[in-house]
């Protein structure tokens, strides 16, 4: 594995003193370039290819380089490379199946070593490897061969044209760049000491992974951008918001990350000495139908359950009008979403009733439905910790029981709930008929990842397991031409084509909530997250 990983000393004294202090009534004070930020979810690994969604980009920002991410006016620009390819600048090619990136110059990891275009091209064999766990290949497996010609130029071929790669490999929405001098000898790196410790091109370098406490890392000397003005950076694990919150009110904590429960948004502002922001992102908060499951397999049984739930008045209510309900549709499909194709789901409980009666399911003397001997009978899956999601999920069980269905609540914590099928995930284990789950879609209109047969778990984030041959074939026509008039006319009728199958119940489109001191300088959030630029933060004095 290389060299030997040590802490810091400077970190191991600011990790003693904060143990000696914890039983101090007063909050510690706040070195002037160290920054604690707080947040619900722990990872499952801080080797971003094995884990997924907001977390995966949070450490791939943090640990790690891009190719190309996005920065904070929505723009897809470079990280790594020095420019986005396009058709005018050459770097794709008339056919669509050429992408050449130029990179900068004199890269290194966190350890002195090159980080050249050889690691970019290991980086997306390793995605490829079968043996390696990672959550999806998606876009990696239409890259049929890679070039260097030279330690600056990586040269993709791909199998045919691919519009969502640039947003997918090496990129925010997909895995960073890994470092090849540490892991091309090992078989796989599902389970090794990089995991805890990696080392990669990003402004921060891990020191210790305190397991269900925080990760504490320092400013990386060798970040191809200069060496980060916050020396030291720590990221403390809060599942519980209110403690979050009471961290914040002390100022024990300079940031509080990607809050999960939007009710909390006004008092978060509320709170002096902090920066409140909310982002709208390619995300959405949504009721995922296991389609797989006999009792959630027919499609009308899912418009039934949605439509029995008054979808605005519960999001309002929950959240005390932080969030709306309007083109929810919006958060999935981006710059190619249509209204009328995927419209909101309305609030009809009499014609939920109705689609119930016609697919079989009588209504019995105890007030539930049955067909052929068996009771409509549901488990509904939440996160744990989040008391909006608790709200949320006890409405939804009252709405079903007003149509015949009994649902059945259950909690899991944030990390288990949301872990991959190796590690027993309920979501994508599909250990449920219904999910009450926020998603993060991506940065192209692009849903294959979604709804194709092909990403169904464990090969990807397909959690309502929908596999249709139309779905399939109209992701492929989307994904084919880099012409956005003739992909916004497939995405057209993709939506209408899921809109009639439902495999998932939009209820809004997420918002991203952080709070960071008012000392922060230089933050801000992109389509990226919040760390997209973090190595150019400073504090004031």
């Amino acid at each position: 594995m290389g060299r030997p990983y040590r802490l810091a000393p400077a970190v191991a004294l600011a990790a003693f003193l904060a143990v000696a202090l914890g039983g101090c009534a007063q909050a510690p004070p706040q070195a002037a370039d160290a920054l604690t930020i707080a947040q619900q979810r722990e990872p499952m690994s801080l080797n971003p290819a094995l884990e997924n969604g907001t977390s995966a980009m949070e450490w791939g920002l943090l640990l790690f380089n891009y190719l190309v991410k996005f920065d904070d006016k929505g723009r897809l620009v470079g990280d790594l490379a020095t420019a986005v390819p396009t058709l005018q600048n050459g770097g794709i090619s008339k056919d669509g199946r050429t992408i050449t990136y130029h990179l900068h110059r004199g890269v290194r990891f966190a350890d002195g070593a090159p980080l050249t275009a050889r690691d970019c091209a290991w980086s997306i064999a390793a995605i490829q490897n079968p043996d390696n766990n990672v959550q999806s290949r998606f876009g990696y497996d239409r890259v049929v061969r890679m070039e260097t010609p030279d330690d600056a130029t990586l040269v993709l071929h791909l199998k045919q044209p691919f519009s969502p790669l640039l947003t997918v490999v090496l990129a925010p929405q997909g895995f960073p760049i890994l470092p090849r001098h540490l892991l091309e000898r090992q078989h796989d790196f599902n389970k090794i000491a990089f995991n805890a410790l990696p080392v990669g091109g990003g402004p921060y370098v891990v020191d210790r992974w305190n397991r269900g406490d925080r990760v504490e890392m320092h400013a990386n000397p060798y970040y191809f951008r200069g060496t980060p003005k916050i020396a030291h950076l720590t990221v403390r694990f809060i599942p519980d918001p209110q403690s979050g919150i009471n961290l914040l009110r002390t100022h024990e904590i300079g940031g509080y990350f990607d809050e999960q429960d939007y009710a909390n948004y006004p008092i978060l502002r509320s709170i002096t000495g902090y920066k409140v922001t909310s982002s709208p992102i390619n995300g959405v908060g949504a009721i995922i139908f296991n389609t797989a499951d006999p009792v959630t397999s027919d499609p009308a049984v899912r418009h039934a359950l949605a439509m029995a739930i008054d979808i605005p008045r519960l999001i309002a209510t929950t959240y005390r009008g932080a969030i709306s309900t309007q083109a929810a549709g919006r958060g999935l499909f981006i710059w190619a979403y249509d209204p009328k194709a995927y419209p909101d789901i309305p609030f009809d409980p009499a014609a939920a009733r109705a689609l119930l009666d016609r697919a079989g399911w009588r209504l019995g003397p105890d007030g539930v439905r049955s067909r052929d001997g068996k009771p409509l009978e549901l488990l509904l899956i939440i996160q744990a910790g989040t008391p909006g999601d608790a709200v949320i999920g006890n409405s939804v069980v009252q709405a079903e029981r007003a149509i015949g269905a009994r649902v059945t609540l259950k909690a899991f914590n944030i990390t288990q709930f949301v872990a991959p099928v190796s590690e027993g995930g309920p979501v994508y284990g599909g250990k449920f008929q219904m999910a009450l789950y926020p998603f993060i879609n991506g940065d192209d209109p692009d849903t294959t990842d979604q709804f194709a047969c092909a990403n169904v778990p464990p090969h990807g984030y397909n959690k309502s397991r929908i596999c249709d041959p139309q779905i399939d074939a109209l992701l492929v026509a989307a994904q084919s031409t880099f012409d956005p008039t003739a992909r916004a006319a497939a995405y057209r009728k993709l939506q209408a084509l899921l809109y009639g199958e439902l495999p998932i119940a939009l209820l809004y489109q997420r918002r991203q909530i952080n709070a960071f001191t008012t000392r922060l300088r230089g933050q801000s959030t992109s389509l990226s997250g919040a760390f997209w630029n973090a190595g150019g933060w400073w504090l004031s004095k």
